[in-house]
């Protein structure tokens, strides 16, 4: 039988203010944990009470900052770790927040929350690239990320194996899409561009809506998924150029692919990290990116979560992307929601 912690366990959440996080506190509110019960780390308190955060679930900190992740994870019973860097300029910069912050969080729960579970939200870059799911289940010590991005994911998981002592869970979403996100706007506007350049090889990939990834880790606070490492997949896969199809097509247009070498991807890639450079930024699309692109494939094999604990995701891609685009004004006679 599954076990109902809503009304005993204190869990904690870093990242609560990105697109994940919100979802997921939305969701565990939902389930029946009351706001007292959770433990937010965030930066700011203005954001974290704007993107819905109850007052009294606010801890503010930082991964850096070792006195306030020991106050967010004191007695905490699961400790939710989504606080990650989805771009930067050096491996050593994705390594400062990927890897070096899930080991100062490790370090504080083994002050504060010894024998709590870490469920460690990582990525399918973690595990490298797959055209069939069978590699996004490996072991890390198996897995050949193929980005700066990934080896960073990796080194994450790596840390959190490396402590024998500490119950985990590790999750591995694929591509994530959802309304409030900067990637996903991105997408939205490749794919309602004048023109779309895509790679010339058309690789499969997963994708999954943001709600469906809560889901999922609200599944993981049973404890039967102690010790599992769980790829999640959305409920209809695609492919590189199919993806960006149906971004177009949720706002009711069609995208006009221009196939391109991935070498002008690569110098393209590099002109706008540059510019990102001039105004201090980084940018999404960026050579980092550009070593993922090029790889075969980036599916899921959500078998396991499914076999382990029944989940299975609920929103399909078309469904979703329509809903997004909604909420984003992205329909004809449409104001963003």
């Amino acid at each position: 039988m599954p076990v109902d912690r809503r009304n005993s366990s204190t869990v904690a959440i870093t990242g609560a203010t990105g697109l994940l996080g919100g979802a997921l506190v939305r969701q565990l509110l939902a389930a029946g944990f009351s706001a007292a019960s959770l433990r937010c780390l965030v930066r700011s308190r203005e954001r974290a009470e704007r993107s819905g955060i109850p007052p009294e679930s606010i801890v503010l900190g930082a991964l850096e900052d070792l006195e306030s992740l020991e106050r967010a994870t004191e007695g905490a019973e699961v400790v939710f770790h989504l606080a990650a860097t989805l771009k930067a300029r050096s491996r050593a910069a994705f390594d400062a927040v990927n890897a070096r912050g899930t080991e100062a969080l490790i370090a504080a729960m083994g002050r504060r929350a010894p024998g709590a579970r870490l469920v460690l939200v990582s990525s399918l870059a973690a595990a490298g690239p797959s055209v069939d799911g069978r590699a996004s289940a490996r072991m890390p010590g198996e897995c050949r990320p193929v980005s700066h991005y990934g080896e960073s994911k990796r080194q994450g998981e790596l840390a959190v194996l490396a402590h024998r002592d500490l119950p985990w869970t590790i999750v591995r979403p694929p591509v994530v899409y959802g309304a409030g996100d900067a990637a996903t706007r991105l997408l939205f506007q490749q794919a309602r561009a004048l023109l779309t350049f895509v790679p010339r090889s058309d690789a499969p990939l997963s994708i999954v809506h943001v709600d469906d990834v809560a889901r999922a880790l609200v599944a993981t606070v049973d404890d039967r998924a102690s010790g599992a490492i769980l790829p999640l997949d959305g409920p209809d896969r695609t492919t590189t150029h199919a993806m960006l199809q149906a971004f177009a097509a949720a706002c009711g247009r069609r995208a006009r692919l221009v196939p391109v070498p991935l070498a002008v991807a690569a110098a393209a890639a590099r002109l706008a990290e540059f510019g990102a450079g001039l105004f201090g930024r980084t940018s999404f699309f960026n050579p980092d990116k550009v070593r993922e692109i090029a790889a075969s494939g980036w599916v899921a094999d959500g078998a396991h979560i499914r076999a382990l604990l029944g989940f299975a995701p609920e929103v399909d891609l078309a469904t979703g992307l329509r809903a997004v685009a909604r909420a984003e004004g992205l329909l004809p006679g449409h104001d963003r929601a």
